[in-house]
């Protein structure tokens, strides 16, 4: 439940169109967990936590104000997943 298992699943979704349009509609930590686990990979939610974070304090303050007050909700896979895939 690593960073690796992470990687090895948006590496997937990179080069597996029906997973990555699945990716693009999850809404949070937990529907992401859920379907990296039907694909065979095991993430913890701190793991995903970190990488959203990481993520986030990438974004420029407009970007971040565009989000509104549902910064780890709204637009989760926009954000989770950005240009990764």
């Amino acid at each position: 439940m690593s960073q690796a298992n992470l990687d090895r699943f948006l590496q997937e979704a990179r080069t597996n169109t029906a997973l990555s349009d699945r990716l693009r509609e999850v809404r949070s930590h937990e529907e992401l967990i859920k379907l990296a686990s039907d694909h065979g990979h095991a993430l913890s939610k701190p793991t995903v936590m970190r990488h959203h974070l990481h993520r986030l304090a990438g974004m420029s303050d407009a970007e971040l104000d565009n989000l509104g007050h549902n910064v780890f909700d709204r637009s989760f896979s926009d954000v989770f997943i950005g240009s990764i895939i």
